[in-house]
């Protein structure tokens, strides 16, 4: 079988549907007053997680355009300084 590529956008309303579906059956099948107590303390937890590993994506890209600006920044002085 061939491998299927899909947008990274496409892979994300994928997950969030599937996510969707677990907490709505995990909430179908816990009882009343536990149910929404467990479901909405593994919520929190899960959204913790998410925000946690969003923000670290975010700082890898800040590291990453920092270092080339850097790189590009160092590249115009050594063509200055070759230039005299």
């Amino acid at each position: 079988m061939g491998k299927i590529h899909l947008k990274s956008s496409v892979k994300g309303a994928v997950m969030g549907a599937s996510m969707t579906g677990g907490w709505l059956l995990a909430d179908l099948l816990l009882p009343e007053p536990w149910g929404d107590v467990v479901l909405f303390g593994a919520m929190a937890v899960l959204n913790i997680g998410i925000g946690w590993k969003i923000g670290k994506m975010f700082d890898q890209r800040e590291a990453q355009e920092a270092g080339a600006r850097g790189e590009m920044a160092q590249a115009k002085r050594t063509a200055g300084l070759e230039s005299q």
